[in-house]
C-alpha cells in the first residue's frame, strides 16, 4: 500500500513539475507576426494591399482600434466570465461534461475566448475528440500564464476569420464595411461577433441574408447582458446593413 501511495505521489509531482515547465514554455506566435501590408488614404479607403505569406488579409490590432462596444458584444456573447477564469471556465465546462454524460451527445459547448484564441493559433486543436479538447484547454491555461486578458482580446481579433481570405477584425471592417472598426455601431458590432462562428455560411458578399439572421440571433442573445430595452432590440433587428 506504502508503494502505491508513494508512487502516486512521485507521479503526482513529476506531472506537476511537467505541466508547470509547459505552461512556462513560449506559444508559438509565428501567426501573429504573419501580416498584411495596407496603404491607406486620409479618407481610410485601401490605396494599396499586400497580402502576407499565407494570402490572407491580416492586420494586427489592439484594443485602441477597436470600439468597446465590439469587445463587450463579443464577451456577452463568447464568454460572460473571461475576466474571472484563467483560460478554462471550470462552470461551463462541468456542465458541458454533465450534459455530455447524461444524453450521449454534446449539448452545449465550452469554449473561452482564450480556448478559440489556442485553435487560431494552433489550427490541429480544433478537432472534436477528448484528447484535443483537453489539449486545447492546457493550450489556454499557457495563453492566460503568458498573456495579459487585453493581449488575448487583441490576438483574438487579429486572427478571427471573418470569410474568404479575411482574417482580423481591422480587414474585416475595412472588407465587409469600408470603415475603421474603431466607429461600429451595436448591429455592425453583432455582425463582427457572428462571422468567425461560421465564415463562409455568412459571408457578407455571398451570403447577406444569413448574415443578417445570424447579426440578430447576436443581439437576441446579448441585448438583456448589454441592457438594451426591446424597443432599442425591436429597432436593431429591423436594421439592415450596407456591405
Amino acid at each position: 500500500m506504502k508503494r502505491l501511495l508513494f508512487g502516486l505521489l512521485g507521479s503526482l509531482i513529476i506531472f506537476s513539475g511537467g505541466f508547470e515547465y509547459y505552461i512556462r514554455t513560449p506559444f508559438e506566435a509565428g501567426k501573429l507576426d504573419d501580416v498584411s501590408r495596407v496603404l491607406l488614404s486620409r479618407g481610410g479607403s485601401v490605396l494599396e494591399l499586400r497580402l502576407n505569406s499565407k494570402g490572407y488579409w491580416r492586420q494586427r490590432v489592439s484594443l485602441k482600434d477597436i470600439d468597446p462596444i465590439l469587445v463587450e458584444a463579443l464577451i456577452a456573447y463568447e464568454d460572460a466570465r473571461f475576466y474571472s477564469h484563467g483560460g478554462v471556465d471550470i462552470f461551463s465546462a462541468t456542465r458541458a461534461l454533465k450534459d455530455l454524460v447524461s444524453r450521449g451527445y454534446v449539448v452545449s459547448g465550452a469554449s473561452t475566448l482564450t480556448m478559440q484564441l489556442a485553435r487560431l493559433l494552433e489550427p490541429s486543436l480544433g478537432k472534436r475528440t477528448l484528447l484535443t479538447k483537453l489539449h486545447q484547454m492546457a493550450y489556454a491555461l499557457k495563453l492566460e500564464h503568458q498573456l495579459s486578458k487585453s493581449e488575448i482580446l487583441e490576438a483574438y481579433f487579429t486572427l478571427a476569420p471573418y470569410g474568404g481570405n479575411i482574417e482580423g477584425i481591422k480587414a474585416a471592417s475595412y472588407a465587409w464595411l469600408q470603415k475603421s472598426p474603431d466607429s461600429l455601431t451595436m448591429s455592425e458590432a453583432a455582425l463582427f461577433v457572428a462571422l468567425p462562428q461560421s465564415p463562409e455560411a455568412r459571408r457578407p458578399d455571398r451570403n447577406p441574408a444569413e448574415a443578417i439572421v445570424a447579426k440578430n440571433r447576436v443581439l437576441s442573445s446579448i441585448s438583456a447582458k448589454l441592457g438594451i430595452t426591446q424597443d432599442a432590440l425591436d429597432e436593431l433587428l429591423l436594421e439592415d446593413l450596407q456591405f
